[in-house]
């Protein structure tokens, strides 16, 4: 095998050059340099994509590169490995997201199979996406998420839903902290309407990323979310909504299925947080459409059947357990609307818990409603 460097070596170094430094190049020229580089040997191919990666960024490169990859000299792995420096790689991921497809598709399917370099390339796409989604928060119309779609034909389904899937939905849910629950309570409808008012790039995002994958994703939020130091509620709700109004038949089957399982684990394990996570994921789950009425008409229909009607599925003993934890979590709830569906739904079959939990949601319901009157009347 011939590993010397040929006299032509460094003219395709020097046309390799003058096309990085072009916007544009003629098709001629193009296939010239492809020529040269098919004609090199493995030591030269070595040595030009070490020099590749040494030459400053310009108009041209990434055109180059995704001419490199192709030939399998340099792969956009390779590349963004040899970048040292935190600025170039954070503007080098921002062009990845907005025009090259085919170098991100590459770095996402090396940060699922590629063990020496896995943790760093996972650690640059978070960055990068986080980037992304903290800048399209304040400004919806700064991407069109046009990488999205190329990811879905393109990445294998493990690295699509193991890699690219959770690290989207991780990356959205970090983007606000909320680590007491009551929060979530207190500002559900607040926050839905944000995400479908103002956060609408999420939308987006879950139609493109998530239409074929609704299950799969609802059970990496629900995974997540179970969590006793989860703190993300708001873009869990957020996102949940967005999916649910998506949702296929299939899918709204899951979450029906899933809700049941939900009710059923907190009576067995007698846990309050598991109650609480049931009742904010149900509601983001009911909010399903444009029409607020609508909407609370689909909570409490899911509430009659699930907690009204709760005594035919779980045993007397779980059922005394669920009232008590509902009674103790009466105040968490800081949303007239909700508690006025809890305090009206007659749960079956009565008796003097179910009179004592109907009797302080009422209570609350009127600290509620005073409340909100005094508020009204200060702010007149």
């Amino acid at each position: 095998m011939n590993l010397n460097v040929s006299n032509s070596f460094g003219f395709t170094c020097r046309l390799l050059r003058k096309q990085c430094d072009n916007a544009q190049t003629s098709k001629r020229t193009a296939e010239d340099l492809v020529d040269l580089l098919k004609s090199l040997n493995a030591k030269e191919k070595l040595l030009l994509s070490k020099y590749f990666c040494q030459l400053p960024l310009s108009v041209g490169s990434f055109r180059v590169l995704r001419q490199l990859q192709k030939l399998r000299i340099l792969t956009a792995t390779e590349y963004i490995c040899s970048i040292e420096n935190d600025e170039q790689l954070e503007l080098i991921l921002i062009e990845f997201l907005q025009n090259e497809n085919e170098l991100l598709i590459n770095l996402f399917i090396s940060a699922h199979y590629d063990s020496v370099n896995m943790l760093r390339l996972n650690n640059i796409l978070v960055n990068a996406l986080k980037n992304l989604f903290t800048a399209l928060a304040v400004n919806p119309k700064i991407s069109s998420l046009s990488y999205v779609e190329p990811l879905c034909k393109s990445l294998p389904d493990d690295v699509l839903l193991n890699v690219c899937i959770q690290m989207h939905l991780n990356c959205l849910l970090e983007l606000h902290v909320a680590a007491d629950i009551s929060l979530a309570f207190q500002h559900l409808s607040a926050w839905i309407n944000e995400g479908v008012d103002e956060l609408i790039f999420i939308k987006r995002l879950t139609d493109k990323l998530l239409v074929r994958h609704q299950e799969q994703a609802l059970s990496h939020l629900f995974k997540v979310s179970t969590s006793t130091s989860f703190k993300y509620w708001k873009f869990y709700i957020i996102l949940l909504q967005s999916i649910a109004s998506a949702a296929n038949a299939d899918t709204t089957t899951f979450i029906k299925k899933y809700l049941k399982n939900r009710l059923l684990h907190a009576a067995t394990l007698r846990c309050q947080l598991t109650l609480l996570h049931l009742l904010l994921t149900a509601r983001a789950a009911a909010a399903n459409t444009m029409n607020i009425q609508q909407n609370l008409d689909n909570y409490a229909k899911w509430y009659k059947q699930n907690i009204g009607e709760m005594s035919y599925v779980l045993s007397t003993e779980q059922f005394q357990v669920v009232l008590n934890m509902l009674e103790d979590s009466i105040h968490y709830e800081q949303e007239i609307d909700y508690v006025e569906i809890h305090a009206a739904i007659a749960i079956s079959p009565g008796g003097k818990l179910v009179q004592s939990y109907k009797t302080k949601c009422k209570a609350h319901l009127a600290r509620l409603k005073l409340a909100r009157k005094q508020n009204d009347i200060i702010n007149c």
